[in-house]
């Protein structure tokens, strides 16, 4: 389960091809994602910093969101399923 959800997530911050393809970010610039802006201000405007920052700063939201997501897995899983879990790959 943690591993879909992480994979969707990634997914949904790094939408670009569906962009490019069907709307180069247009009408008024409702579907601009943040990959597609940092391609389009690294490759279109020629600002190669910022579109490296944009992308950074997309890194960086990913991995808050996998560890929030991570604490709310964890907090959902019962003590006693953490401690056999443990238990079985400490014997291994």
């Amino acid at each position: 389960m943690f591993l879909v959800v992480t994979l969707g997530l990634i997914g949904t911050w790094q939408v670009f091809d569906q962009v490019q393809l069907g709307t180069k970010g247009g009408p008024s610039k409702t579907t601009v994602t943040p990959a597609y802006l940092s391609y389009n201000t690294s490759f279109k405007d020629q600002k190669w910093g910022q579109g490296a920052a944009i992308s950074f700063i997309l890194f960086g939201i990913i991995i808050v969101m996998n560890i929030v997501q991570r604490i709310i897995m964890r907090e959902r899983t019962p003590k006693s399923a953490r401690r056999q879990r443990r238990v079985i790959l400490g014997s291994r």
